[in-house]
């Protein structure tokens, strides 16, 4: 049985203009995304946005579900899966980086994605110029690594958490919005970068560390490393 499978007009249509080179904004195309469970006991997923929005979430009932949306070949996204041993590796990108000719307000890359909260996922986030939500409560995450490049993220990490997890921020041009939980332990080690950053709710530490009320005694911790660039960066303690 296979584990990947598209539906939709991307069958019809996209699939005929691939390895053509154009940068003409066609009609629009569409495609369900749906990776099947099967023995893996722990997922390493990488998502690579070139352009567009990307929004992940928990709620799969096999591996990964989900739609994409694009409205030329070059948005096309490719996406991959492969079970090595106890572990299964997804790849979901833009694997076509020539994107400077796209103009116009039709263009079209929106990737609605969600995850299985059934085992581990070590997840890797790379957007190029793309507005990013990530709402990550409910999954198990074992490590998060979000590399962000133009645009708005939002990414929460509020709720339960029944494992330590590292984080690992390297934050662009734009606003950033990082919500953290307050019954779990969080931690925060920041460089700063040529913007604006704010800690809300958190315990400065000195030499740019920040740590929430819960941390010291908590028997799960977070641990945020972050780079910060330029723009807007804010961590919130959920409410």
């Amino acid at each position: 049985m296979k584990s990947l499978f598209f539906t939709g007009s991307i069958l019809v249509s996209s699939f005929v203009l691939a390895g053509c080179s154009t940068n003409v904004i066609t009609k629009e195309d569409h495609a369900n995304v749906l990776i099947e469970k099967d023995k893996a006991e722990q997922l390493d997923v990488s998502l690579n946005i070139a352009a567009g929005k990307l929004h992940v979430s928990e709620g799969a009932k096999e591996w990964v579900e989900g739609e994409l949306e694009y409205t030329t070949d070059i948005l096309r996204p490719n996406v991959s899966y492969k079970q090595s041993g106890k572990k299964g590796k997804i790849v979901i990108e833009h694997t076509n980086k020539k994107f400077s000719d796209l103009k116009g307000p039709n263009m079209k890359s929106n990737w609605d994605l969600q995850l299985s909260n059934k085992v581990p996922i070590d997840l890797n986030v790379n957007t190029g110029a793309s507005e990013t939500h990530l709402d990550l409560q409910g999954l198990q995450l074992s490590d998060l690594n979000v590399n962000v490049g133009v645009g708005d993220t939002t990414i929460d990490l509020s709720g339960d958490w029944e494992q330590d997890f590292d984080v690992q921020l390297s934050m662009g041009v734009g606003k950033s919005t990082i919500i953290l939980p307050k019954d779990v332990g969080v931690q925060v080690k920041s460089s700063k970068g040529i913007g604006h950053s704010e800690f809300r709710g958190f315990i400065s530490m000195g030499d740019d560390v920040y740590v929430n009320e819960a941390y010291e005694n908590a028997k799960i911790k977070i641990n945020v490393n972050a780079e910060l660039g330029i723009g807007k960066a804010d961590f919130i303690i959920e409410e």
